[in-house]
């Protein structure tokens, strides 16, 4: 009789057990299942517009239609195999998995069995990708009217002398905007007559340099700031200077003036550029990027002037580069400030001012 409750209470801990190796079981059948999910999502096959298949057809119109070449569109179509990109539309775009996927490569492309020569070659291919993609970005971004224009954004002025000053923007209005007046070297307010008009520079996103043209309509104080009021204009140009995204530097620089010299008589003569070693001066770098830079120096040479030029990035990074002085301004008694556009450079110090100026890492 008193073995009953004995068996009672062994028949109930068998079922309790059941119960948990039940739900054990489950829980780890859903794990399971939900592992296989995320393997699926994460690593399967790419997907087009709206989810639909990826149609490499399609890929290749799109990339041919916002000017890629055919090998950089081969490059693109290696890349979303190796990657395993999802959204291989992406890679056509200013986004962050075309910078991700870009990095990965110029990562891998170290490790190529191949010459030095074609892996600096593929690097400057790689980097070209994003220089047309970030062209097509700022082309459907730019700014067409001063309407656009921000309050607080930093302008320019240019003289008919060629003098530049920079100034604010303080107030834009439907009918009118204003910016600050400017004041020159000595101190002094810049003002022109009612009814001249002058231009106006501005940086775009992706570093180029957008020109208006404004009337002179009077003046007024906003917020006690003595302002010039301008007319509202479309853009009407924008200077060839910059073709490449920019990227402030701070270092140190040297360049050379560089002469052309013939050599030879009749049919037979070559000509050679030469650097003049022995007339070296010193300049401190402002910005740069694939097609120039901009240094500051107190011993200019005159626009039009061809250069060899060399600095440093990051230390112990030597870059040697040639150039033409397109543009030269005195921003101080001084110091002037020279535009550099690059005319040759090898592919190696090209891909090292690249890697610089985007910083996939």
């Amino acid at each position: 009789m008193m073995q009953i409750p004995l068996l009672q209470s062994s028949y109930y801990q068998t079922q309790t057990d059941w119960k948990t190796v039940a739900i054990f079981g489950g829980i780890i059948a859903a794990a399971i299942l939900a592992l296989i999910l995320y393997s699926r999502n994460s690593s399967g096959p790419a997907t087009g517009r709206g989810g639909k298949r990826f149609s490499r057809r399609i890929f290749r119109r799109e990339a041919t239609a916002i000017g890629l070449t055919k090998y950089q569109i081969r490059l693109l179509e290696s890349y979303i195999k190796t990657y395993q990109v999802r959204r291989p539309f992406n890679l056509l775009s200013n986004t962050r998995e075309l910078n991700i996927t870009l990095g990965k490569a110029l990562r891998d492309i170290n490790h190529m069995e191949a010459k030095e020569t074609d892996i600096e070659q593929r690097k400057l291919e790689i980097y070209r990708i994003k220089q047309r993609i970030d062209r097509v970005f700022a082309d459907t971004n730019r700014m067409a009217s001063t309407k656009q224009l921000r309050l607080g954004q930093n302008i320019t002025f240019q003289q008919e002398n060629g003098n530049r000053f920079t100034s604010v923007i303080t107030a834009n209005l439907k009918e009118f905007y204003c910016a600050q007046v400017p004041l020159n070297y000595g101190g002094e307010q810049v003002k022109w007559r009612k009814g001249n008009k002058i231009k106006l520079f501005i940086w775009g996103v992706d570093g180029e340099e957008m020109v208006f043209e404004s009337k002179v309509m009077g003046y007024t104080s906003v917020k006690r700031i003595n302002s010039v009021m301008l007319q509202h204009t479309n853009r009407v140009n924008r200077a060839i200077m910059r073709k490449f995204r920019r990227r402030p530097m701070k270092g140190q620089c040297s360049f050379y003036p560089v002469r052309i010299v013939e050599k030879g008589t009749g049919r037979k003569v070559t000509r050679q550029a030469v650097v003049v070693t022995n007339q070296g001066r010193i300049g401190t770098m402002i910005d740069i990027s694939a097609g120039g830079c901009a240094l500051a120096s107190h011993k200019p040479l005159p626009r039009g002037e061809l250069i060899k030029i060399s600095f440093e990035p990051q230390r112990g990074n030597l870059i040697v580069a040639f150039g033409k002085i397109v543009d030269s301004r005195m921003v101080s008694r001084s110091k002037t400030t020279l535009h550099i556009m690059f005319t040759r450079a090898s592919s190696k110090n090209m891909n090292k001012i690249n890697e610089y100026v985007y910083d996939f890492s």
